[in-house]
């Protein structure tokens, strides 16, 4: 047995001292995040701090002060024609045929109310009924297209014949398919002895069929809409929108000749990968569940908010700045943890 007499080295290879000086560099590497630093400066700052998104905003249009706990749903009808009903939980018959009425129309094959719930919910809870039509069977590809606004309207009539009464007017929202059938609805409610629409909100339009970008999919609109020009009304595409792009929301701008610039927004949300989970403006991004979705600050800050601020200007001549105006305060889509706030949407020429 050979013993190493006290005050003396053992042996290292050079290769083997290498290959660990080698090690500990790449291990503060990845510890930095692939980004090579000082080691002084990694030990005195630590791990870097995940950049977070906004949260929800506490108050005014957008926000978690809401008037009511919760939310009670009610079916009516049967699909195709048939709808989804929500309200305030806690109000009385009476209480409900007072309250402003909101049009959520879903996207191509979005049947399931679930897929938007959260952003409805928002809806009723601030102190609206919310009415969901069917318009399609349930599946993908349920139904005959040609049917999709007579549907739309059989709903809504069925959700007021469950109401009790039919109001003044009404506020229009629409994702997808669902914004083109939106457009529709502004310019073809009041023929069929449906509200008028105060405002229209169309997310992400796709499936215009008279707009020449889909062929024969979707839903005809009259080239010249002939909305009155009252109405107040928003479109909205997302930046990284590949589904459906861009081509039939500026088709139905140029439909909209009757209303004045100052009563109506375009304009595109911007994705920001700034932060951890990043916020992505993609064809869905306006669904609150589902694959791969959730509620983030593009829903707060790009839809809901103005959205709430539009039905505000239309009823009660408030918060009009917010809805239309191109201020910053409009624009200001919240900040992520570091202060770096989020990037604006921009609009569309």
């Amino acid at each position: 047995m050979h013993h190493r007499r006290l005050g003396t080295s053992p042996t290292v290879h050079p290769t083997a001292s290498w290959i660990r000086s080698f090690t500990l560099v790449v291990l503060l590497i990845v510890l930095a995040g692939g980004q090579p630093f000082a080691l002084s400066n990694a030990m005195a700052n630590g791990a870097r701090a995940v950049i977070t998104p906004p949260e929800q905003p506490a108050t005014g249009p957008g926000g978690r002060d809401y008037r009511f706990d919760d939310v009670t749903a009610v079916r009516v009808g049967d699909a195709p024609a048939g709808a989804w009903v929500f309200s305030p939980n806690g109000t009385s018959e009476e209480e409900r045929q007072d309250l402003p009425v909101v049009v959520f129309l879903h996207g191509f094959g979005a049947t399931d109310p679930a897929l938007y719930r959260e952003w409805m919910d928002h809806i009723a809870r601030r102190g609206s009924m919310v009415i969901f039509p069917d318009y399609q069977v349930p599946g993908f590809f349920g139904g005959g297209q040609e049917a999709y606004l007579a549907n739309t309207f059989a709903g809504i009539e069925q959700a007021f014949a469950h109401l009790g009464s039919i109001p003044d007017r009404a506020h229009v929202v629409g994702h997808s398919l669902g914004a083109v059938l939106t457009a529709a609805y502004g310019a073809l409610a009041p023929a069929a002895d449906l509200p008028p629409a105060a405002t229209l909100t169309m997310v992400t339009p796709g499936g215009c069929r008279t707009c020449g970008n889909f062929g024969s999919f979707g839903v005809p609109l009259p080239l010249d809409l002939q909305i009155p020009a009252g109405t107040l009304v928003r479109t909205v595409v997302g930046g990284d929108d590949d589904f459906v792009g861009d081509a039939d929301a500026r088709a139905i701008q140029g439909m909209l000749s009757d209303i004045p610039p100052d009563r109506k927004v375009f304009e595109s949300i911007t994705s920001d990968n700034h932060g951890s989970p990043p916020l992505v403006a993609d064809h869905l991004f306006p669904q609150t569940s589902g694959t791969g979705e959730s509620t983030d600050a593009l829903d707060w800050y790009g839809l809901w908010r103005p959205f709430d601020a539009l039905m505000s200007c239309a009823d009660r001549q408030r918060d009009c700045e917010l809805a239309l105006g191109d201020g910053d305060d409009r624009r200001f889509m919240g900040t992520w943890s570091d202060g770096t706030p989020v990037r604006p949407p921009v609009a569309v020429t």
